[in-house]
């Protein structure tokens, strides 16, 4: 039982993984694409590492039920746990370090952030873990077989021949092994430490030159590794997992004992006057403090992920319970998808303002723009088809196709009324494993048409969408192009006047906030208007001079509004700094329109 103590660690993290990061590891799933087709096996073996590569994105696509992907990952790791004890023979009472390399694996699964939006490796989640699963299981290798006759050497060689191709640095990384534990067995020590040197340096090179031309020159040795690099900016500190991950193996390559026997005699000690529980502890409690430290955990970026699965699940509430009691200042992604869900619930008018609003930083070294993540299901929800269709195209090209884009791609079609190219989006994805029931439903609307209609998410788009057809640039700044898109907009469509309301609302023109509200009583004339509309119509009436003594607005609306604006004009006369006014009226007015008018500005940001 003591022996499997370590192995129950691993229980542990399965759980943290399932409570903390289902939604994470879902939509690193949907940013993964693997295809049952023999062609897509072809264009992953064009480059070093392919198998690798191709493997990872297979076991990728079990996130799809996050537990699942979570139980394979956890025993993938108790393998590489077994496989470091018995390739470096480590005694029972030092089993504990094995724990050190999938500490460092778990950083590499925990630490991404916004990164998985970005890295450009397939499958990278699993490609870590199976890269050194190889390289110990080839070390092992090399150090049971004999050492006369040179057949360790003869080994280095051919191991490094065939482990590169398929694995890329991972397979270079398994004959530095066995060079490192040259030196700690009997053999050749120095011509098997050569023939390593030897074989590292040239089989990358010849596989550069007569099989896979695709790979950059200067890439050659960091295959099947990610790059963690940004609008031309390297960011390495990302990099120290793996690092940290290939010095823990090295180190116990080295301290295995002169012979083959185990990394530190029974009766010894690893440190004169240490005790190895002792040590082991420390080193544990490093790891551990470490995993703790850089795990990932912006708010924000987790509730980001959250709505956005609710949102692909047509779960409008819980969309808006998620972005509700915030503890933080949102960014405006989770200020978006909010109020997409407040519209499709009915509830725009009503509750726009009354939830936290800002525009947060995303918590990341580099410059996030909102199209790059949810931002591309926030223009197929606002019915800007042809944008949602550009992006998924433009970063397919970029950083690799996607499940999460052939789906965008798919709808778009749909709702643009391509069923033809509909039907060769669906025909990718009934490659994949589990996307069937999905593509089962939506092949349906593309033979059939007239049962888009049905559909309650594409139907409601579709009344959101101009009638106009055109394709500009949004400059990457969202929001604003947004805004700009639906005030430039005239319909007497509900659902597309409504946005055309919120949107003058947005913008802050009094002129067209009046045209549109008009326009939403004229348009619903057996419903009262809406608490925020109402809110922005005694606002304009006020900034413009309008009587609206006659007009059936709320008595306490009215009222607010008349001591808002008695408080501002005290304060402007007495010339109160603008930030000594917003905290003077925040308490009492900052879940209303007018207070929004004067002391938001985030829609302006650049996203």
């Amino acid at each position: 039982m003591k022996r499997l103590l370590p192995y129950s660690i691993l229980l542990v993290v399965g759980l943290l993984l399932i409570i903390f990061e289902s939604d994470y590891l879902y939509r690193v799933q949907e940013q993964n694409l693997f295809l049952h087709t023999s062609l897509f096996f072809q264009q992953r073996m064009v480059v070093s590492g392919g198998l690798l590569t191709w493997a990872g994105a297979c076991l990728t696509q079990l996130f799809h039920y996050p537990a699942l992907g979570i139980a394979v990952l956890c025993l993938l790791w108790a393998l590489l746990m077994l496989l470091l004890k018995q390739a470096f023979r480590i005694s029972c009472r030092w089993r504990w370090i094995t724990l050190l390399p999938v500490a460092c694996l778990l950083l590499t699964v925990t630490d991404l952030g916004y990164w998985i939006y970005y890295l450009k490796l397939p499958g990278h989640l699993f490609d870590a873990t199976l890269g050194m699963l190889l390289a110990v299981s080839l070390a092992w290798a090399y150090r049971s077989l004999p050492a006369k006759y040179g057949i360790r050497s003869l080994f280095i060689v051919l191991s490094t021949f065939v482990s590169y191709p398929l694995f890329g640095f991972y397979g270079l990384w398994a004959t530095i092994l066995m060079a490192l534990l040259s030196w700690r067995t009997d053999g050749w020590r120095i011509v098997d430490t050569l023939l390593a040197a030897a074989a590292i340096v040239l089989v990358p090179l010849a596989c550069y030159h007569w099989c896979f031309h695709q790979t950059n020159l200067v890439n050659i040795y960091w295959t099947a590794l990610p790059v963690f690099c940004h609008v031309g900016e390297r960011f390495f500190a990302y990099n120290l997992p793996y690092i940290a991950l290939f010095a823990s193996t090295a180190v116990m390559a080295l301290c295995l004992q002169p012979g083959g026997d185990s990394i530190v005699p029974q009766h010894q000690h690893a440190v004169p006057g240490t005790r190895p529980n002792q040590l082991q502890a420390a080193l544990l409690v490093a790891a551990a403090v470490c995993v703790a430290v850089f795990w990932y955990k912006d708010g924000n970026f987790h509730r980001e992920l959250s709505m956005l699965r609710a949102m692909e699940q047509q779960d409008w509430q819980r969309v808006v319970s998620l972005s509700s009691r915030l503890p933080t200042e949102p960014t405006r992604a989770i200020c978006m998808m909010r109020n997409v869900a407040l519209q499709r619930l009915g509830r725009q008018g009503d509750e726009m303002f009354t939830y936290r609003n800002g525009a947060a930083r995303p918590q990341a070294p580099f410059s996030i723009r909102l199209v790059d993540g949810p931002g591309r299901m926030l223009y197929l929800q606002y019915g800007v088809t042809n944008y949602c269709y550009r992006w998924c195209m433009e970063d397919g090209v970029e950083y690799g196709w996607t499940v999460e884009k052939l789906k965008l791609l798919t709808k778009c079609s749909l709702l643009k009324g391509e069923f033809a190219a509909a039907q060769k989006y669906l025909g990718i994805l009934n490659k994949c494993a589990f996307q069937r029931d999905w593509v089962r439903r939506y092949t349906e609307y593309a033979r059939h048409p007239q049962l888009i209609a049905q559909d309650e998410e594409l139907n409601t788009i579709r009344h959101l969408q101009r009638h106009d057809n055109f394709l500009t640039a949004d400059m990457r700044q969202m929001e604003h192009f947004l805004i700009e898109h639906f005030t430039t907009a005239d319909s007497s469509d509900p659902f597309l006047q409504e946005q055309i309301l919120v949107a003058a609302m947005q913008a802050k023109d009094t002129r067209l906030i009046w045209q549109q509200i008009y326009k939403y009583t004229d348009i619903h004339l057996d419903k009262p208007l809406p608490r925020h509309y109402q809110e922005a119509a005694c606002l304009v009436a006020h900034l413009r001079h309008i009587d609206i003594s006659q007009m059936p607005f709320d008595p306490l609306i009215v009222s607010s509004y008349n001591d808002f604006a008695r408080i501002m004009g005290e304060g402007q006369q007495r010339g109160t700094p603008p930030d000594v006014l917003r905290e003077r009226v925040y308490e009492r007015f900052h879940t209303t329109y007018f207070y929004d008018f004067y002391f938001n500005t985030y829609n302006f940001i650049e996203q």
